[in-house]
């Protein structure tokens, strides 16, 4: 697999457990917002029987003009995110391969409500900052943002940058999980197949949601994952 190297500008802390790696873009390099790739280090070694890769996705939009990932470290982790964490600084490389997926809004649909869950929400800054300068006139978005911990990672992103940008677009951030599945049920109810319905979390939480929109008639097909495997 070929990878190229991306110099890390910037490590921001989002919350108490999650950080941002900003880097710039190496030449010649592409991809769309809402896509994933795998990360390597460089020049850093990790502990015997764990990997010096994983996938994360594209925190960032082309639009930004960096590229970035952001991850939840949490108290006990790997001695990759160890080095994430303690040891990485900013002039050191960070190597990227070619971008997977396509995790987009669907541009016939003019509903589309995003179910967010915790360190899930990076595919999704990475769509809003793109549809901040790319938004359809008719399309509106809501989005049902859950974190159990009331720490959202971009809210002053979303709310500063995000929500000027966009006519009508709507956020809720919850810590309730009776409010979660609720707001996803009051939605389906009122709008049905006429939206699409863009999910990303954990495993569990996608097929939970999955199972649930199912349960209320909506097709498969006006559903999208995008799964965080605990990397």
């Amino acid at each position: 697999m070929e990878f190229k190297d991306a110099i890390l500008r910037k490590i921001v802390k989002e919350t108490s457990d999650s950080y941002s790696f900003i880097m710039d873009v190496p030449e010649g390099y592409t991809w769309t917002a809402g896509q994933h790739v795998l990360w390597r280090l460089k020049d850093y070694k990790v502990a015997e029987g764990d990997r010096d890769s994983r996938v994360f996705t594209i925190a960032s939009a082309p639009e930004d003009g960096f590229l970035m990932f952001s991850t939840k470290i949490g108290e006990k982790h790997t001695s990759f995110k160890e080095i994430l964490l303690n040891q990485i600084k900013p002039g050191d490389i960070i190597q990227v391969a070619k971008p997977l997926g396509s995790y987009a809004f669907d541009p016939e649909k003019d509903l589309s409500l995003i179910i967010v869950g915790g360190i899930g929400i990076t595919p999704i800054r990475a769509l809003l900052k793109h549809e901040m300068t790319n938004h359809r006139d008719g399309h509106k978005i809501t989005v049902l943002y859950s974190n159990s911990t009331d720490e959202f990672a971009f809210r002053d992103f979303f709310t500063n940058e995000v929500t000027p940008a966009i006519p009508g677009i709507e956020f809720n951030y919850i810590t309730d999980r009776a409010a979660f599945t609720g707001g996803a049920e009051a939605y389906a109810k009122e709008h049905g197949n006429d939206a699409e319905y863009l999910i990303a979390g954990s495993p569990g939480m996608n097929d939970a949601f999955t199972d649930q929109l199912k349960g209320l008639g909506i097709d498969e097909a006006n559903i999208k994952k995008d799964t965080f495997m605990g990397y």
